[in-house]
C-alpha cells in the first residue's frame, strides 16, 4: 500500500500535521509514515528513499519560515507532491485553488487537483490568467476535460494578474475566497535572481496563510491514486 510520509523535524510539531496525514491516508486509501532529514541529506537521497517507500505524498509543517529555502532544496528531486501546512492549522480540504500559467508543467498539476476533486470531494476553483496567449487556456481546457469525466465541480476564476503572477494572486486570495489549499508548480531551476531574491514558490510559502500543494516540473510524476 502506498504511504503519505510525514517530515520529521528537529523543531516541536503540532498535532494538525498528524491529522492531516491520517485524513488524507483515509481518503486515498494509503498508509501513514514519517521521514526525517538533516543538512547533510541530499535532495537525490531523499527522493530515492521516498520512491523505494512507494511514498505517494510528503506533508511539511513549515514552523519556521527560515528554513523555506532548506525544504525546497531538499525536495527539488521529488517525483511526488509536496504539502506545506503551518502548525495548528486544522485539516479542512472542500475547495482547492488551481492557478493555471502559459507553462506546459502546467499541465502536471491537473491530475492531482483531479485527485482531491474525486477522493476528498474538493470543489475545484481554477485561476485563468490573463493572458494573451493561448497556452493557458489549452491547459484549462484539458483540466476541463478531465474534470467533467469524473463530474467534479469546478469553477473558472478570470485573474487580475497574468501567468507570472497568477499563483501568487491566487495564494493571496485564498483566505477571502475560503479556498483550504492552492496547487503551484516549483520552479524549473534558479536562476540568479531566485538566488538573490528568493524564487516564487518560496515568496508565496513565506506569506500564504493556507496550505500549498508544490508539484515538481517533470513529467515522471507518480500519479496520487488510480
Amino acid at each position: 500500500m502506498r504511504k503519505i510520509f510525514v517530515l520529521q523535524d528537529k523543531d516541536t510539531q503540532s498535532d494538525s500535521i498528524s491529522t492531516w496525514a491520517r485524513e488524507l491516508a483515509t481518503a486515498f486509501k494509503h498508509e501513514t509514515d514519517s521521514i526525517s532529514a538533516d543538512k547533510n541529506t541530499s535532495a537525490d537521497d531523499f527522493a530515492k528513499h521516498l520512491e523505494d517507500e512507494d511514498a505517494s505524498l510528503l506533508i511539511i509543517e513549515l514552523t519556521d519560515k527560515k528554513h523555506i529555502q532548506q525544504y525546497l532544496n531538499l525536495c527539488r528531486g521529488l517525483r511526488v507532491p509536496y504539502l506545506f501546512i503551518r502548525p495548528q492549522q486544522a485539516f479542512r480540504i472542500d475547495k482547492i485553488s488551481l492557478p493555471i500559467t502559459f507553462l506546459v508543467e502546467d499541465k502536471e498539476k491537473i491530475p492531482f487537483a483531479s485527485a482531491f476533486g474525486r477522493f476528498c470531494n474538493s470543489n475545484i476553483t481554477v485561476y485563468k490568467p490573463k493572458d494573451y496567449g493561448d497556452k493557458a487556456q489549452e491547459t484549462i481546457n484539458q483540466a476541463q476535460t478531465l474534470f467533467d469525466s469524473f463530474s467534479l465541480q469546478y469553477t473558472i476564476h478570470q485573474a487580475n494578474k497574468g501567468s507570472y503572477d497568477v499563483e501568487s494572486e491566487a495564494a493571496i486570495a485564498a483566505v477571502g475566497d475560503n479556498v483550504d489549499m492552492v496547487i503551484i508548480s516549483a520552479s524549473r531551476e534558479y536562476g540568479l535572481d531566485d538566488i538573490i531574491f528568493g524564487s516564487k514558490e518560496k515568496k508565496i510559502l513565506k506569506t500564504a496563510q493556507v496550505p500549498i500543494l508544490l508539484i515538481n516540473p517533470r513529467a515522471d510524476l507518480y500519479a496520487l491514486c488510480d
